[in-house]
C-alpha cells in the first residue's frame, strides 16, 4: 500500500475513533479497520501479480535504498566504522613515522654501515650516535695506521697496528671467550677460545697465555707471540662486557682508507622495533575495540531500544491488558512496527467500544422487544379473560375480538421483522444479486401502491429518471427497503402529506430520495435513527417495531451502498432519506 493510502486510512481510522469516543460509533471504526485489512490484502495480491508480469516483460528497476530504512542505517554505521578505523590506523602510522623521522623511536634497527655515505664524506658529527650506539657509546675515526682523526665524545684515542688487529671487524661471526685460572705453581694463565658461527665443522680454537701474556700454545692462527694488556683487553672486550662490544668498520673516502672504531652499548638493539610493533598493534586493536563499542552502542540505540520498548509494551498488553500507544522516531522499519502496534491498539480499542455498543444495543433491543410484546399481550390477555368470564356483551364482543386479532397481528409483524433483522446480522447471510434497473424497480413498486396512497388520503410526487440505473442488487431485499420507508411514511405522517421519490444518477451512483412534508424527526434522534427499536419521537405509543430503518441500513450496506437521513431536506419537505447504490458501469 502506498504511503498516501496508508495515511488517508489511518486518518480515517483516527477520525472514526474520535467519533466513536464522542458518539459511540465504534462500529464505523471497526468496519474501516476491516476494510483497511482487506485493501492491504488486495493491493498485495495486485502487486504480486504485477511483479510477476513485470518479471516476464520488463527488466527489474535498480534497487533504491530509502535513507530512513534499517538497511541504510546499517550501511551508514558500517561505512562510518570502517572510515574511523582506517583514519585511526593511518593516524597511528603517521605518528609512528613522525616519531621515527625525528629520532624519538628507533623503529628500524640502525647500524654504522647504514651511514657509510656520511662516513665517506667526512660528516662524522651528523651521525646519530645515540641511536646507533646507545647512550654510553662512542665513535673514533682513525686512519689505517691507527692515527686519531675524530672522536664523538671528545676523547682522543689512537691505536697501534697490532691493537687495530685485535679489534673485531664489523659483521664478524667470531665468538671470543676468555677466562683466567691458576696453575699448580701459583701462576695465572689465560685461555682464549674462538668459535665461528655457522661453521660446519664447529671446531673451537684457542690460545693459552701465561701470566706475562705470552702465547704458550694455541690453534688460533696469529703472528703474535705475546699480547700487551691493551691488546688483550681489546681482543677479549666483547666477551667480558655483556651487551657491549668494540668493533671496527673499514671505509674509504675514495683515496684513503679509514677505520671507524666504536663502542656499541645499545643493549636493546633489535628489541625496540619489535616493541614498537607490539605497541602499535595494541594501539590499533584498542582503537578498533573502542570503535566497535561505539558502533555497538549506536546499533543498540537504534535497534535494541525500540525493540525493548515494543517488547515491554507487548508484554504489558499480554499480561495486564495494558494498552498505550508508543511514540518512536527512527528507522522506517521500526516506525512501521510501532505504527502497526499502535494501529493494533486502536483496533482493539475500537473493537472493545464496538463490543460495548453491541452490548448496549442488545440490552436496548431486549428492553424494546419486551415492551413491544408486553403491551399487546396484556391487551390480548385482558380482553380474552373478559370474553371468557362473560363480562363483555354481544354487541362489544366483536369489537374486542377485532382488537385481539389486531394486536396478535402486530406481534406477528414484530417477530417477523426481528427474524429478518437477525437474518441480516448472521455472518452467512448473502444477497442474491442480479443486474437491476433501480429506476424501473422503483417505478413498478410505486405503481403497485398508487391506489393505497389515494385511498389513505396521501399524495405522491415521483420524479424517476427515464434512463436505466443498472445496479447489482437483490430485488427482493431492495423492495423491502422501499416498503419499510413507505410504511413509515404512512405510520408517522398525517393525512394529506406528500411523499416525494426521486431517482437519478450522480458521480457513478444511483441516488434514491424519499422525502415527506410530515411532522419531521427531532434532531436529537439523527444519530440513533437507524438503531434497532428506535421509533418516531423515541416513544412507544406509535405503531411500529423500530426495526424498519435498521433493516434498511443492513440491506443497503450489504449492497455496498449507503442510506442516510439528510439534516437539510429539499425545500417544502421536513424529512429526507437518501440511498446511494453503485452503478454497475462504475464498478
Amino acid at each position: 500500500m502506498k504511503d498516501s493510502d496508508s495515511d488517508s486510512i489511518q486518518t480515517e481510522v483516527s477520525d472514526k475513533t474520535e467519533s466513536a469516543e464522542k458518539g459511540g460509533d465504534s462500529a464505523a471504526v471497526f468496519e474501516v479497520a476491516k476494510k483497511r485489512e482487506s485493501d492491504k490484502t488486495e493491493k498485495r495480491a495486485k502487486t504480486d501479480r504485477s511483479t510477476k508480469t513485470a518479471d516476464k516483460s520488463i527488466p527489474a528497476p535498480a534497487v533504491k535504498i530509502d535513507n530512513r530504512s534499517f538497511l541504510a542505517l546499517l550501511i551508514r554505521s558500517f561505512v562510518s566504522f570502517m572510515l574511523i578505523s582506517v583514519i585511526s590506523v593511518a593516524l597511528i602510522v603517521l605518528l609512528a613515522l613522525w616519531a621515527t623521522d625525528n629520532g624519538r623511536i628507533d623503529f628500524i634497527e640502525r647500524n654504522l654501515a647504514d651511514y657509510q655515505a656520511d662516513l665517506e664524506s667526512g660528516r662524522y658529527s651528523a651521525l646519530p650516535i645515540r641511536r646507533i650506539l646507545g647512550d654510553a657509546g662512542w665513535l673514533n675515526v682513525v686512519d689505517v695506521q691507527g692515527n686519531f682523526i675524530y672522536s664523538s665524545d671528545g676523547e682522543e684515542r689512537a691505536y697501534t697496528q697490532s691493537e687495530l688487529d685485535c679489534i673485531h671487524n664489523y659483521g664478524s661471526n667470531e665468538i671470543i671467550t676468555s677466562r683466567s685460572f691458576r696453575m699448580p705453581n701459583g701462576e695465572f694463565h689465560y685461555l682464549i677460545s674462538r668459535t665461528v658461527e655457522d661453521d660446519a665443522d664447529g671446531d673451537e680454537q684457542y690460545l693459552l697465555l701465561d701470566a706475562e701474556l705470552r702465547i704458550i700454545s694455541g690453534s688460533i692462527s696469529t703472528t703474535k707471540t705475546k699480547f700487551t694488556q691493551k691488546e688483550l683487553d681489546l681482543y677479549t672486550y666483547n666477551s667480558r662486557h655483556d651487551g657491549h662490544s668494540i668493533e671496527k668498520y673499514y671505509f674509504t673516502d675514495g683515496e684513503n682508507g679509514f677505520y671507524a672504531v666504536y663502542l656499541d652499548t645499545n643493549k636493546n638493539k633489535g628489541v625496540t622495533p619489535y616493541l614498537f610493533v607490539i605497541i602499535t598493534v595494541v594501539g590499533i586493536v584498542a582503537m578498533l575495540v573502542a570503535t566497535l563499542i561505539l558502533y555497538i552502542k549506536y546499533i543498540n540505540k537504534h535497534v535494541q531500544r525500540p525493540l525493548k520498548a515494543l517488547g515491554s509494551a507487548m508484554s504489558d498488553f499480554a499480561q495486564n491488558g495494558y494498552r498505550e500507544k508508543l511514540a518512536f522516531s527512527g528507522t522506517k522499519e521500526f516506525e512501521q512496527l510501532v505504527d502497526s502496534f499502535n494501529e493494533m491498539v486502536s483496533l482493539l480499542d475500537a473493537s472493545e467500544a464496538h463490543r460495548d455498543l453491541l452490548e448496549q444495543d442488545r440490552h436496548r433491543m431486549l428492553a424494546g422487544l419486551s415492551h413491544d410484546l408486553k403491551t399487546p399481550i396484556t391487551i390480548i390477555q385482558g380482553f380474552s379473560k373478559a370474553i371468557r368470564d362473560g363480562l363483555v356483551n354481544d354487541e362489544d364482543k366483536q369489537k374486542y375480538l377485532n382488537l385481539i386479532i389486531n394486536k396478535s397481528e402486530n406481534m406477528g409483524a414484530l417477530i417477523n421483522e426481528l427474524y429478518d433483522y437477525s437474518k441480516l446480522e448472521h455472518p452467512d447471510f448473502k444477497l442474491s444479486t442480479e443486474d437491476t434497473d433501480v429506476a424501473e424497480l422503483a417505478r413498478t413498486y410505486l405503481a403497485s401502491r398508487y391506489d393505497e396512497f389515494e385511498i389513505a388520503g396521501y399524495n405522491l410526487d415521483a420524479d424517476i429518471a427515464e434512463v436505466p440505473l443498472v445496479c447489482r442488487t437483490d430485488k427482493n431485499q431492495l423492495t423491502r427497503v422501499f416498503e419499510n420507508l413507505i410504511n413509515n411514511f404512512f405510520k408517522y405522517t398525517p393525512q394529506n402529506s406528500t411523499l416525494c421519490l426521486r431517482a437519478y444518477s450522480e458521480h457513478g451512483n444511483a441516488i434514491l430520495i424519499f422525502a415527506d412534508n410530515g411532522d419531521g424527526i427531532s434532531p436529537d434522534m439523527y444519530e440513533d435513527i437507524f438503531s434497532p427499536f428506535v421509533v418516531g419521537e423515541q416513544s412507544r405509543n406509535k405503531q411500529g417495531t423500530g426495526l424498519g430503518l435498521a433493516v434498511c441500513q443492513k440491506i443497503i450496506a450489504a449492497h455496498g451502498g449507503t442510506i442516510k437521513l439528510n439534516p437539510e431536506p429539499m425545500d417544502g419537505f421536513t424529512t429526507q432519506f437518501e440511498i446511494s447504490l453503485p452503478l454497475k458501469d462504475s464498478e
